[in-house]
């Protein structure tokens, strides 16, 4: 079985976004499980790293925060 790592995504919700961190095996399983946000391979200049990070999912843990408000609207 693959071994889970850390991936950089950003949600886009117009104005702004929210960067967060996601422990997973693959991107691809990110864009599965959530469509809304973008695997970023590198980060932005502009971007706090210790600040995303602070947002941590785990891929396979149940939302929580904005995210699971994310998955919620996903059903409206």
């Amino acid at each position: 079985m693959e071994r889970k790592k850390d991936f950089l995504v950003s949600y886009d919700f117009g104005k702004a976004g929210i960067w967060a961190v996601v422990t997973a095996r693959s991107a691809e399983e990110i864009k599965a499980k959530y469509p809304e946000l973008e695997v970023v391979k590198e980060a932005p200049p502009f971007l706090d790293k210790s600040a995303a990070a602070d947002l941590t999912f785990d891929i396979d843990a149940t939302p929580s925060g904005w995210l699971a408000e994310l998955v919620a609207e996903r059903g409206k």
